[in-house]
């Protein structure tokens, strides 16, 4: 039987692959901005990869924190502090959870998801930064949770969200081998609905970072950040995908 450490590690190893994979996709949408987004985020996962043999003997926590703080460390600038920030906020937010559950881990998601908005200033759905991938991505696995009110509280491809909706989804079992297919759901409608966000950033115009300060000339660009959220949810899919 597959355990959640042993999930999480392969989907920090998926994620370490295809961000490194996407350095010049990255560095391409960033050259309205810094064009280091790229080389940044290469290097951190890079850094990453080469503590991966340490993360294994490291509590499920302990695992996140100290991927977030080597992120926050190698990367810099905004988007080593909010991916590190991201990962430590959520590793903060199930250290007292011996087991967690697919609850705690969307809620612990969505602490990260604050304290992301909080140090970038207040920033929110609509500023064109990584917030307009992972909110929709939180708030549609939040919705399926509670399965009602989904259409009125966000704004994602619902005839795609309203198929998942519609299974039959057990969501208070743990992460498991016989539950697996149960997070595989959540983190399928999350990838959706980033994706989703991730797009409509394309026709944003920036108001955080660098490309705020081309006002209108930075609309039709998608957000780098927002394509890093949508490539990690791929990623963390595609591993668990695999495993059914």
């Amino acid at each position: 039987m597959i355990n959640q450490k042993e999930i999480l590690l392969k989907v920090i190893d998926s994620i370490s692959q295809k961000l490194i994979s996407a350095e010049n996709e990255l560095t391409q949408l960033d050259s309205i901005g810094d064009a280091d987004c790229g080389s940044g985020v290469r290097r951190g996962f890079e850094a990453v990869q080469k503590i991966y043999s340490e993360l294994a003997n490291l509590k499920i926590d302990e695992i996140l924190k100290k991927v977030g703080f080597t992120l926050a460390y190698t990367i810099g600038g905004t988007s080593g502090a909010m991916l590190g920030t991201g990962f430590i906020e959520t590793g903060k937010a199930i250290q007292d959870i011996q087991e967690p559950k697919v609850s705690d881990w969307i809620g612990a998601i969505e602490s990260a998801l604050q304290v992301i908005k909080r140090r970038g200033g207040g920033t929110k759905v609509g500023d064109k930064t990584l917030v307009d991938a992972l909110e929709p991505a939180v708030e549609t696995m939040k919705t399926l949770l509670n399965n009602l009110g989904w259409q009125e509280k966000i704004d994602i491809d619902k005839n795609a969200v309203a198929l998942i909706i519609n299974n039959d989804v057990d969501v208070s079992s743990n992460i498991n081998s016989e539950t697996k297919i149960n997070i595989t759901t959540f983190i399928d409608a999350a990838y959706m609905a980033a994706k989703f966000g991730s797009d409509k950033t394309i026709d944003m115009v920036a108001k955080k970072g660098r490309a705020s300060y081309l006002g209108q000339r930075s609309r039709g660009n998608r957000d780098p950040g927002s394509l890093i959220i949508v490539l990690m949810f791929e990623a963390a899919l595609e591993v668990l995908k695999s495993l059914i």
